[in-house]
């Protein structure tokens, strides 16, 4: 593992060879006659990045549409959670229901435990086409779905290690086009998932009355294809694979405690990160809003997501990454203890207050989906991200796994009161901070006005 300071970027040979060739390279010649003028020198070892030009900000367009399939859908689970409750499985607990989309969450980062060197070795455009195709057959499959079996084995298992495949190279390829703008780079990829979170519900709600359930989900489905193939188009690998490069994982990233304590803050922050998200339409309809209030709901809270990925990103570039998501992390614990707990307790009916909730906790934790990325970015070296990352969202494929059932038994046993479940998520976001505050400080050492 290699401290920050020391961190391997691209090199300028390797910079001029491209695996992957993409429909606009021939387009990119015209805007960028000259490739090397415009890479910008990484002045602690000499090497460069392009981070920029039409080919870089193609990839992020790429980026973008893979985050609104993939993390779109991830985005809108709460739709799903709540109709199904109410209609095909309305014999079975939340809690219950909620292993469905804890079991796709579970897939969707575990399965990068090997997407990621995988893609560090062989590149990402065989990984993105059979991800796209399994995704969009997974979604196909759950229209089709009315027994829990089925909507387990289409939608979590299908789904779920299909949708590894897309986004995990959607997050890991941008890191090889940008280097000082990075987060802000990464950060408007990831406003692809809160887009996707508004419209995919929005869209599902305004069509299951006229066309169904099953119609609805292939409507999206094919939505999806549209968006896949312009990800296919777009991106591509800016490395080869060094020769004899292994692409089997490599847990002993774990001994060092900088990756180690920076992964167990990001464990907490993705215990606690979809909760929100997953029981917004069932706390509204049970505090007496009506289930269309619901649907927007969690429209507004992915609305506030898109200003919390790039926004962030942009401050991230000039005062650090770490430093940012520390302050975000914070927030997002002071959002959920001091305005949706009083609320859930209190003030059920204050529909002011949970959009004015909605809107805060949506905007400071969307950087959990877009600057933990970054961090982890600047612990490895960048031929080595797939793996890196992969390996640390192995372990946040556990808190995926465990978080939404662990809130929804919390809510059977305390008799659908959710106050047990906003303290729950909050906590998460407390232990989260002050993991990131320890992981800071290993990296960038205790001063406050250091860029890190």
């Amino acid at each position: 593992m290699l401290s920050p300071s020391s961190a391997v970027t691209v090199s300028q040979s390797d910079a001029s060879e491209y695996p992957e060739k993409s429909l606009f390279e021939t387009t990119d010649a015209a805007f960028n006659s000259n490739l090397r003028e415009v890479e910008k020198l990484d002045p602690v070892n000499g090497i460069t990045y392009p981070d920029g030009g039409f080919r870089a900000w193609c990839v992020v367009f790429g980026s973008w549409c893979a985050y609104f399939t993939s993390f779109g859908l991830w985005n809108s689970l709460g739709v799903f959670q709540s109709y199904l409750s109410e209609n095909q499985l309305s014999h079975y607990n939340t809690g219950t229901i909620s292993w469905i989309f804890s079991l796709y969450s579970f897939l969707l980062y575990f399965c990068g435990l090997q997407v990621g060197p995988i893609y560090d070795k062989y590149g990402l455009r065989f990984l993105v086409i059979m991800g796209s195709a399994g995704f969009i057959f997974a979604l196909m499959m759950f229209s089709l779905s009315s027994e829990y079996y089925q909507f387990c084995l289409s939608f979590s298992l299908v789904g779920g290690i299909s949708c590894s495949m897309i986004f995990t190279p959607a997050t890991v390829v941008v890191g090889q086009w940008f280097k000082e703008h990075r987060a802000l780079a990464l950060g408007i990829s990831c406003t692809g998932g809160g887009f996707g979170g508004c419209i995919f519900p929005l869209v599902i709600r305004s069509l299951i009355p006229k066309v169904g359930f099953g119609w609805a989900i292939r409507i999206v489905g094919f939505i999806i294809l549209v968006l896949a193939t312009l990800s296919v188009i777009c991106m591509q690998t800016r490395l080869k694979s060094e020769p004899g490069k292994s692409a089997m994982i490599d847990l002993g990233m774990f001994k060092d405690k900088l990756f180690a304590t920076t992964a167990f803050g990001n464990f907490m922050i993705e215990l606690a990160l979809q909760i929100p998200a997953t029981y917004v339409v069932s706390y509204c309809t049970s505090k007496g809003f009506s289930e269309e209030f619901g649907y927007i709901a969690i429209a507004v809270l992915n609305a506030g997501s898109i200003f919390g990925r790039f926004i962030p990103g942009y401050f991230a570039d000039k005062y650090g990454a770490f430093n940012l998501l520390v302050v975000t992390v914070g927030l997002s614990s002071i959002f959920t203890l001091g305005i949706w707990l009083p609320l859930s307790i209190i003030d059920a009916q204050n529909k002011g207050g949970l959009i004015t909730f909605l809107v805060l906790f949506g905007f400071s934790s969307g950087t959990g989906i877009s600057l933990v990325p970054v961090c982890f970015s600047q612990v490895c070296d960048i031929r080595d991200y797939g793996k890196t990352y992969g390996t640390a969202y192995t372990l946040a494929s556990i808190a995926t796994l465990i978080g939404t059932p662990i809130a929804g038994a919390i809510l059977n046993s305390m008799d659908n009161n959710y106050a047990g479940l906003v303290g729950f998520c909050g906590a998460c976001y407390f232990v989260a901070g002050f993991l990131l505050i320890f992981a800071r400080a290993f990296g960038g050492g205790f001063k406050l006005k250091v860029v890190y």
